[in-house]
């Protein structure tokens, strides 16, 4: 995770135009923290693994069927955050496992749910999610609701500003929640995706002026920012 924040200069500058210089410099102070964190370590056995596999194929998430050494729940939440991404890391073969089989909203690995999709990603035209705790990316259809799992699509839709062409809010009408969306088509920055959801809050501004809500907080923790 730190590795993809070594363009910060840009980052900031980026921000700065934004008007969230002072809020981008709380989440490197919780970057920080998580790096000087002493951070447990977990070695998945190949049976565990095997075990995790066939978990997914029945629907249940990595930490519903591996054993850990310690009680994560009474971790703090910088903590936590820091194993799981490590944990997510670590799962080498996993995402084809996970993309053929997962076919749930919630994550794979931790079992939290999304704060960002992704379009035009790997799978070409497809969309994908990601995690807002261990920042696991996983695929899901396009024209679905992430939160209600509603797919009428009259009841869905997507609003977009002029001035920031490559994200998106995708709303429904159903449930009144949104995701904001980064159309890697058309613009991507090379930051980490919990970056991308702190630069676009001007997007949860406009989402929510219009009624609609975040069910997740962002990496700052907030989850109503006008």
């Amino acid at each position: 995770m730190f590795n993809r924040i070594e363009k910060s200069k840009d980052i900031i500058i980026e921000a700065e135009k934004r008007g969230v210089k002072n809020l981008l410099e709380h989440y490197y102070h919780l970057l920080d923290a998580m790096k000087a964190a002493d951070i447990p370590s977990l070695s998945i056995s190949s049976s565990e693994l095997q075990d995790a596999k066939d978990g997914i194929k029945k629907g249940r998430y990595v930490l519903k069927t591996v054993k850990l050494p310690f009680d994560l729940d009474s971790k703090e939440d910088t903590l936590r955050k820091a194993f799981l991404i490590n944990l997510a890391k670590g799962l080498n073969g996993f995402g084809d496992v996970v993309n053929k089989h997962w076919e749930n909203s919630f994550c794979p690995v931790c079992g939290s749910m999304p704060n960002i999709g992704i379009l035009g990603g790997d799978k070409e035209g497809g969309m994908s999610l990601v995690c807002s705790l261990c920042e696991t990316q996983w695929d899901f259809k396009r024209l679905h609701c992430p939160f209600c799992g509603n797919d009428n699509h009259e009841w869905l839709g997507y609003l977009v500003t002029e001035s920031d062409e490559g994200y998106r809010i995708n709303y429904c009408d159903k449930c009144k929640l949104y995701l904001k969306v980064v159309d890697v088509r058309k613009k991507r920055n090379g930051y980490s995706y919990q970056i991308e959801d702190i630069l676009t809050l001007p997007l949860d501004i406009l989402a929510q002026e219009k009624g609609y809500k975040r069910l997740v907080p962002n990496p700052l923790g907030m989850v109503m920012v006008k």
